[in-house]
C-alpha cells in the first residue's frame, strides 16, 4: 500500500475536494496515511490507526513510500507528545509546535532525534512522557488541563476538538487505541450496570431521540463529567443525563456507561 505521514501540526481532512468543504477529522503530526486517491491538488486517504477517511490537500503531503503492511498500534512503537503545544526542530533550526497526542517515530533509546523521509527532526525527551501505570489518574490529570479548550467540529488539538476527538485523545495517551467517532466507541468495553459503578476515566455516551448515540464524556467521579460542549467543561451527571447548572437544564441524555481501560 502506499503510506503518507503528517509532517505539520495538522492537517485537516475534509468530506470533500475543497478547503470549503467540511472538516471531518484531523491528522496530527507522525500519524500514518493510506492513500487512496491521489490527485495533484487534492488526495483522498484513510488513516492507518482509525481506519477514518477524507481528502487532504496534496500539498501537504510530503513524500509516499510503499509498504505492505502498517499495524494500527504503530503509533505506541514511537512516542506520544504528553503536552498540549510542544517545540521541535527540523534540520536544527526550523522551529515546528505539535500538539498533544502527536506521533514520534521510533528512535534509538536515549537519543532526541529521529528522521522522516530525508527531514531530521530533533526534540525534547521531557515531553514525551512515559505511559503512567495510574491509567485513569492520567487520564484525568490531562483531561482537566485541557478545560476551556473551544469546541470544534472534527478537532483533536488544544486549538478546538470535538467530543469524541476528546476522548480518543486522552485514551491514546495511555496507550489505548480507540475508534474516532462516539457511535463507534461505544462498542468496546464493558457496559455498566449503574452509574455508581464507574471508575474515574469511564466513558459515558448519550443519544438522541432517534436513540443515536451523538455525544461521549469522560467520568471524573460517581457525579461529575467533563466533556467536550460549547467547551470541554465540567458537568454534573445522574441516572438521566447531563445537568448544566449554568442554564439550569438537562443537556444530554444519558444512554450507556463503558469500562473500556
Amino acid at each position: 500500500m502506499k503510506i503518507g505521514i503528517c509532517e505539520i501540526g495538522y492537517i485537516p481532512l475534509r468530506a470533500g475536494m475543497s478547503h470549503k468543504s467540511e472538516m471531518l477529522n484531523q491528522i496530527l503530526f507522525g500519524e500514518c496515511f493510506e492513500i487512496l486517491i491521489h490527485r495533484s491538488d487534492w488526495t483522498k486517504v484513510r488513516l492507518i490507526h482509525d481506519d477514518y477517511e477524507g481528502w487532504i490537500d496534496s500539498n501537504v503531503i510530503a513524500d509516499i513510500v510503499e509498504k505492505e503492511d502498517v499495524g494500527k498500534d504503530y503509533i505506541f512503537e514511537g512516542l506520544i507528545c504528553s503536552e498540549s503545544q510542544t517545540e521541535i526542530l527540523l534540520d536544527s533550526q526550523q522551529k515546528m509546535i505539535i500538539p498533544l497526542g502527536a506521533v514520534i517515530p521510533a528512535c534509538d533509546e536515549g537519543t532526541n532525534e529521529f528522521s522522516i523521509g530525508s527531514n531530521k527532526y530533533s526534540f525534547d525527551n521531557s515531553k514525551f512522557a512515559s505511559i503512567s501505570e495510574n491509567k485513569r489518574e492520567f487520564i484525568v490529570q490531562k483531561s482537566l488541563e485541557m478545560l476551556n479548550t473551544p469546541y470544534l467540529w472534527g478537532g483533536r488539538t488544544a486549538f478546538g476538538l470535538d467530543c469524541s476527538g476528546f476522548s480518543q485523545l486522552l485514551y491514546r495517551l495511555v496507550a489505548c487505541n480507540i475508534p474516532r467517532d462516539a457511535s463507534k466507541q461505544i462498542k468496546l468495553g464493558n457496559t455498566l450496570s449503574f452509574l455508581a459503578e464507574a471508575n474515574p476515566g469511564d466513558l459515558a455516551f448519550f443519544d438522541n431521540e432517534e436513540g443515536n448515540i451523538v455525544h461521549v464524556g469522560v467520568i471524573l467521579d460517581g457525579s461529575r463529567i467533563i466533556h467536550a460542549s460549547g467547551k470541554v467543561r465540567i458537568d454534573t451527571i445522574d441516572h438521566q443525563g447531563i445537568y448544566n447548572k449554568n442554564i439550569k437544564r438537562y443537556t444530554h441524555s444519558l444512554r450507556l456507561v463503558k469500562s473500556i481501560l
